[in-house]
């Protein structure tokens, strides 16, 4: 059987196992602290990075899989998350708006099931999309994001 990509090894028996149970529950619970803290109006710049982190890492999981409706939240709580970092760029504190809540929490469960079920390439794959993402000049990996520039 050949293979269709030369340029990479062939996967190791360990990368094609989802990642274990200990490496999810920790990411997991991570996850659901940054979304806490920031529900709690304790948030700070990191946690809303950690925040943007889990909707990127989500997007990237999924790869080209994603339904409309998953590009629709993902568009809705990058939007939500986009406003709660001009706040405080206005000098307020960092914290979601209530509304935004809800969209939000769904995204952070999903990237749960995700983390869950996907082989650990895949995560190691959407891990290094998100750093060359970090790297570029890009305002947003998702298409048809409507993010400008942070802070003009």
């Amino acid at each position: 059987m050949k293979r269709k990509d030369k340029s990479r090894a062939p996967r190791t028996k360990e990368m094609l196992l989802p990642l274990s149970a200990s490496a999810v529950r920790g990411i997991s619970l991570e996850n659901h602290l940054s979304l806490a803290t920031m529900r709690c109006g304790h948030g700070t710049a990191d946690t809303m990075v950690g925040l943007l982190r889990i909707l990127y890492m989500a997007f990237y999981l999924l790869e080209k899989n994603h339904s409309e409706a998953d590009l629709v939240l993902f568009l809705e709580v990058e939007a939500s998350l986009d406003e709660s970092i001009r706040a405080a760029g206005e000098g307020r504190d960092w914290r979601l708006a209530t509304e935004h809540l809800p969209a939000i929490e769904q995204v952070v469960r999903r990237c749960d099931e995700l983390l869950g079920s996907v082989p650990k390439y895949r995560y190691v794959e959407a891990w290094d999309k998100l750093n060359r993402f970090i790297h570029s000049p890009q305002q947003s990996p998702l298409p048809g994001s409507q993010l400008g520039p942070v802070w003009s």
